[in-house]
């Protein structure tokens, strides 16, 4: 979403994080679907142990209980997530800042020199990366032994969901926070998106969002924000 029209250098192509989305976004795709499979799998599987077999006499001792599987898949979840959460931070610093945004205005702010405009929001979508890349550190590796060396080797997939279930959710902000910097865009002179889609949903989120100005606490808009992206279907 560029700003007005003014002349300007022309580079040769547009900045990685506006012109590669369809490339990881479509990474993330193949790996989610990777996730589903496992998760699926490991739903309709055995994970007792041992197992009974009474028509044969038989008692199996095994390590279907080992939960390696679903912690590998949890791992994979959070470095999606923790590349997604790069890009949309990238995205709105790239909204944000005025020698890069073609024109409009420092942290879109309605009165520059005057008001913060998005300065609140994009300090703490930093924040959320930095949380988010401590938390991607792999744990299905983090083996520890336990039990008196019974359990000598440990997938920690508990570990490894929870962490991307927590990490889920900065992400979810991350997305809310660009979102409302795209709605302030509008507000302070961005034009228009050209695709329908794109377009219908900065519709949404100006009905729903009031532009920030003055400047006002915006944690509320960016979780209002996030909850319309959530229930907005993909097109």
């Amino acid at each position: 979403m560029p700003g007005p029209s003014r002349p300007a250098r022309v580079r040769c192509r547009s900045r990685t994080a506006s012109a590669v989305p369809p490339q990881l976004l479509g990474a993330a795709e193949d790996a989610l679907r990777y996730v589903d499979g496992v998760v699926a799998a490991d739903l309709s599987s055995v994970s007792d142990n041992p197992l009974f077999f009474p028509d044969d006499d038989l008692v199996v001792h095994g390590g279907n209980f080992f939960g390696q599987p679903a912690a590998f898949a949890a791992d994979v979840l959070a470095m999606v997530t923790a590349q997604l959460g790069n890009l949309a931070e990238r995205q709105l610093d790239l909204l944000v800042d005025p020698a890069r945004n073609g024109g409009l205005p420092p942290m879109l702010a309605a009165g520059p020199g005057r008001q913060h405009g998005m300065q609140g929001v994009q300090l703490a979508t930093t924040a959320f990366v930095a949380e988010i890349r401590r938390a991607a550190v792999p744990a299905g590796m983090q083996s520890l032994p336990t039990n008196l060396h019974n359990q000598d080797v440990v997938p920690f997939g508990t570990q490894a969901a929870l962490r991307a279930h927590d990490m889920a959710e900065l992400l979810r902000l991350l997305c809310g926070s660009l979102a409302v910097g795209l709605r302030q865009a509008a507000h302070v002179g961005a034009r228009r998106p050209t695709a329908s889609g794109c377009a219908a949903l900065l519709d949404t989120l100006v009905e729903a969002i009031p532009a920030v100005d003055p400047d006002r606490p915006l944690d509320a808009d960016v979780r209002r924000a996030a909850d319309l992206l959530t229930a907005t279907p993909s097109r």
